[in-house]
């Protein structure tokens, strides 16, 4: 079992391999967001290569329009 925290949130899944199976098991869509792992932005190009280890911490920021 592997536990993260994302936006502060502990989430704990029986497998996990990368940051594109963390945003399909949360059911997350992939448009309009940016994704760091422990404080480090990773492109969206990355994220299938971006391996998630127990207790990183994932920052999820949804873009929104506003004025």
């Amino acid at each position: 079992m592997i536990t993260v925290n994302v936006n502060n949130t502990a989430h704990t899944f029986n497998s996990l391999s990368n940051l594109q199976d963390l945003l399909t098991q949360l059911d997350i869509s992939e448009t309009g967001i940016a994704v760091a792992v422990n404080n480090q932005i990773i492109s969206k190009s990355d994220w299938n290569r971006r391996e998630l280890g127990d207790g990183e911490n994932i920052l999820i920021i949804r873009a929104t329009q506003g004025g």
